[in-house]
């Protein structure tokens, strides 16, 4: 049987862990700050995993990485793996592109699609990547990518407003007059 582990925090120590665990949007720091704030309220270990929803060892693992490193060891951890294929320059690349019309830059279509955004960065940068991968860093600049919206040429003519109308009903905040709304909008914020 394991000798019972048990933290004690005070201090600025406690409020910082305290702080960490309301304030942090990383789920696994969350949770491990919330491991040793139950282990300095006097939880068992077994109770602890129980609540926290991890094994013993996870549990014992968490209080002696932060015996050893404090709240410093709370936070994630670099990760090895593959670098991102989307630079910064890329990313700047890709929100200077939206607002401008995919034919600027001897594109055959219209809108701008993943896709199209996709094909315009191997063209430039020389680097391929997927729609998917577009789409998530579109995300991560707030930028959403949804379904063009057709507006009746006739009509919006006619019926001053037309256009922005049926653009607002799709959620799009910035609308072009007459015809094709693109596909790509930044997000409202």
């Amino acid at each position: 049987m394991r000798l019972p582990l048990r933290v004690r925090v005070r201090g600025r120590q406690l409020i910082r862990l305290q702080n960490i665990y309301s304030q942090t949007r990383c789920a696994r720091t969350r949770r491990r700050a919330q491991i040793v704030l139950l282990s300095h309220q006097g939880y068992s270990i077994e109770e602890i995993a129980q609540i926290t929803r991890q094994s013993d060892d996870t549990v014992r693992r968490q209080l002696h990485r932060f015996l050893a490193d404090g709240c410093a060891g709370l936070y994630e951890a670099p990760r090895s793996g593959r670098p991102p294929e989307i630079t910064p320059a890329i990313e700047q690349f890709l929100l200077e592109c939206i607002p401008r019309s995919p034919r600027d830059f001897a594109m055959q279509r219209p809108t701008w699609t993943t896709a199209t955004l996709a094909n315009l960065v191997k063209r430039r940068f020389k680097v391929e990547v997927t729609d998917e991968c577009i789409r998530q860093h579109l995300e991560q600049l707030n930028v959403v990518c949804r379904r063009p919206t057709w507006t009746v040429k006739h009509l919006a003519q006619k019926k001053p407003g037309y256009a922005q109308k049926k653009g607002r009903s799709h959620g799009y905040s910035g609308i072009r007059p007459v015809g094709l709304i693109s596909m790509c909008k930044t997000k409202p914020r």
